[in-house]
């Protein structure tokens, strides 16, 4: 079961700091690590989950980053942590808690790490289109899409309409 909440910008926020401190303590200064995600915009609906965009160099530093984010501050990998350009870890082996923190390890020179900052970026600055945003998900719970692959499934195919519009803008 899927369960939305209001973001509590607050307290999400001060949870983004301190996962920020332990994540800097391990991998220096020169990484970038943004806060993305629901939790990083003003009155959105979301799962309460802190997604943080860290940034890599390149393969090589990939690849470290990986170790040092598992093995020294024991995020969980997901299924999707063995590619060239993205790697996902979880602060629960589960994924989906409510105060879990999720990491998006990605290459900084990628479409992929650029469309992360974008949909941040414009959902920021787009009060209309982050109602909306937040709204679909409020509904699609509503309507009863309680299994999170469906969730997943039809809110991906959103953002990906949304992240059109944020390129085009």
């Amino acid at each position: 079961m899927i369960e939305l909440e209001r973001q509590n910008k607050k307290e999400n926020t001060k949870i983004y700091k301190r996962e920020l401190k332990k994540i800097r303590r391990v991998v220096g200064n020169n990484v970038p690590i943004d806060h993305v995600g629901s939790t990083a915009l003003p009155n959105m609906y979301g799962k309460n989950i802190i997604d943080i965009l860290v940034g890599a160099k390149d393969v090589e530093e990939l690849e470290e980053l990986t170790v040092k984010l598992r093995d020294e501050l024991g995020f969980f990998p997901g299924k999707n942590s063995t590619g060239l350009v993205y790697r996902f870890f979880a602060s629960t082996e589960a994924e989906t808690k409510s105060g879990d923190v999720h990491i998006h390890l990605v290459i900084i020179d990628s479409d992929r790490y650029r469309d992360f900052l974008t949909l941040r970026n414009y959902l920021l600055a787009n009060k209309e289109e982050r109602k909306n945003y937040s709204d679909l998900k409020k509904r699609l719970i509503n309507d009863g899409f309680s299994v999170r692959e469906d969730y997943k499934r039809i809110k991906s195919e959103y953002v990906s309409a949304l992240l059109e519009r944020a390129r085009n803008s």
